[in-house]
């Protein structure tokens, strides 16, 4: 239909609509390459054309999150990463910001279009500043794992992208793998510096260090949320002590009352670890209380909190090891390979810890690819992972070939 019509009217091609976009735009939205082909063919200059919001088509595209078909527009218009929109900004400045990860791995790092990297929108910006400034962990990874992004650029505030990451991350209390900390580490492991500017009035003009209601107000929710862990385990650890497995010698034997696997070194274990879990979750109860309360000083608060943390973590752990040894004690006698799975499924729950995945795939790869030299085999392994894209090979992304595996969990 697309063709007869053009066919009938080609300056069809050039027509706009009230909010100024022309039918490549419309196609940019869908990502439908072979229209975008066909409408090419009869007519290039609506790819110069912007709609009101001052957006290219090759903008659209970004913001859509559709790769190849920004890569036809860039055999079309080779000056394509050259189209500003109202902001300054080019399509890999429009990826960025809409978190599409997957422009930003496969052209930031193109030859022909390596000069997008450390272009400035009209406020200062690189796409590196905008990655931060949406917390994106992955694009930030993707961008600094390119030796050609340079880190220390400052906007026209005078920010570098560490700046901004400072600002982002939560001064008082935060969990150590929220993505602006895993950024702020992905950053300084990288070479990232800080403004050139005093620091006591960088700490005084953006108010870091400075406590405020909000803290307080963590103190109390944390405290709540922890409490009731801490008193389950104390409640099933205590309740633990008197059922026992296997159960009690009975009356008639000079031992009566104690219990049957009393001699056994795992049933040991089992009482010293459902122990210290008991111990561990009743001091961190007690500590909670204390931390929870508006009437103790915030330091002393703050105090009773991290030995709180430390104290559950602790009983968690010896609460699992306990679940373990109980398990193992009752089902040996009867299946050793079944008391042996279920002791190290057990086990292999204390060392899970959540949220790590993510930090594994941002700071250690992105230090690798950005610091240390990257051998030959692994560009080889890129260049025949890249064999079926439609980009050259000789303009292969810089990237170790670590953090390309890397970025599979993630999605668009």
């Amino acid at each position: 239909m697309t063709q007869g019509l053009l066919q009938w009217n080609p300056t069809l091609v050039k027509e706009v609509d009230d909010s100024g976009s022309t039918p490549l735009h419309y196609v940019a939205s869908v990502g439908n390459i072979p229209a975008l082909k066909l409408l090419l063919g009869y007519d290039t200059s609506p790819a110069y054309v912007p709609d009101s919001n001052g957006l290219f088509p090759v903008h659209i595209a970004a913001k859509m999150g559709y790769g190849q078909l920004i890569y036809e527009l860039s055999r079309y218009f080779p000056d394509c990463d050259e189209m500003l929109d109202s902001k300054g900004r080019n399509f890999l400045h429009i990826a960025v910001e809409h978190k599409k990860w997957k422009v930003v791995w496969h052209f930031c790092g193109t030859q022909e279009l390596e000069r997008m990297l450390n272009v400035m929108d009209y406020e200062g910006n690189t796409a590196l500043h905008l990655a931060v400034k949406n917390a994106d962990q992955m694009i930030v990874s993707l961008l600094m794992a390119n030796k050609a992004v340079l880190p220390n650029i400052v906007n026209n505030q005078g920010l570098t992208a560490l700046d901004l990451a400072v600002l982002a991350t939560d001064k008082g209390i935060s969990y150590t793998l929220n993505p602006q900390v895993i950024i702020l580490r992905c950053l300084a492991w990288t070479g990232a510096v800080l403004s050139p500017r005093r620091l006591d009035h960088f700490i005084d003009e953006f108010n870091i260090g400075k406590a405020s209601g909000n803290e307080l107000k963590k103190f109390t929710n944390i405290s709540q949320n922890l409490v009731v862990g801490s008193v389950l385990i104390s409640t099933v650890t205590f309740a633990a002590v008197f059922t026992l497995p296997g159960g009690y010698i009975s009356d008639g034997h000079p031992h009566a009352g104690a219990p049957i696997l009393w001699h056994r070194y795992t049933f040991k274990a089992f009482v010293m670890a459902n122990t210290l879990a008991f111990v561990g979750s009743t001091l961190s109860t007690i500590w909670l209380t204390y931390a929870g309360s508006e009437h103790v000083h915030p330091l002393l608060r703050a105090l009773y909190m991290f030995f709180s943390v430390i104290s559950m973590e602790q009983a968690t752990r010896s609460m699992v090891a306990a679940f373990a040894l109980g398990a193992y004690v009752v089902l040996s006698p009867v299946s050793e390979r079944i008391a042996l799975v279920l002791y190290l499924l057990a086990l292999k729950l204390k060392s899970i810890t959540v949220g790590l995945p993510p930090l594994l795939q941002t700071v250690p790869v992105t230090v690798n690819a950005r610091v240390l030299p990257q051998p030959r085999r692994w560009q080889e392994m890129l260049q025949r992972s890249f064999s079926s894209s439609p980009i050259k090979e000789k303009n292969m992304p810089k990237y170790d070939s670590i953090s390309l595996s890397s970025s599979a969990p993630f999605s668009k």
